[in-house]
């Protein structure tokens, strides 16, 4: 189910660049990477949003259930392989969504 989670979460993968994207004119080359960044963005941006919406619907419920639970993981993995967060830093935006139940 994990796998089939990030596959879902994971932004769609981009082919090679072909000869002719190699040749652009250097200005043409940094928009399209500038493009290519805000897609990345928006991706994370999207992977937070849900978080926030899971996270809500988590309090409503008094807790995650299990595939919320599994979702939130998911999300805080392809944070780290494809968004560049260490794996502190999910773990710590776990702990602030709530997933992680404090030791008492």
């Amino acid at each position: 189910m994990l796998s089939w989670t990030r596959s879902c979460l994971t932004p769609p993968t981009h082919q090679a660049a072909s000869a002719d994207e190699l040749t652009l004119p250097p200005f043409q080359q940094d928009h399209a990477f500038a493009a290519f960044e805000q897609g990345d963005w928006l991706a994370e941006l999207d992977l937070l949003q849900l978080g926030t919406a899971l996270q809500r619907t988590a309090i409503a419920r008094g807790g995650y259930d299990g595939r919320s639970f599994d979702v939130m993981v998911a999300i805080a993995d392809v944070l780290e392989t494809d968004h560049g967060w260490s794996f502190e830093q999910s773990d710590a935006w776990l702990e602030r969504m709530g997933l992680w139940e404090e030791e008492v």
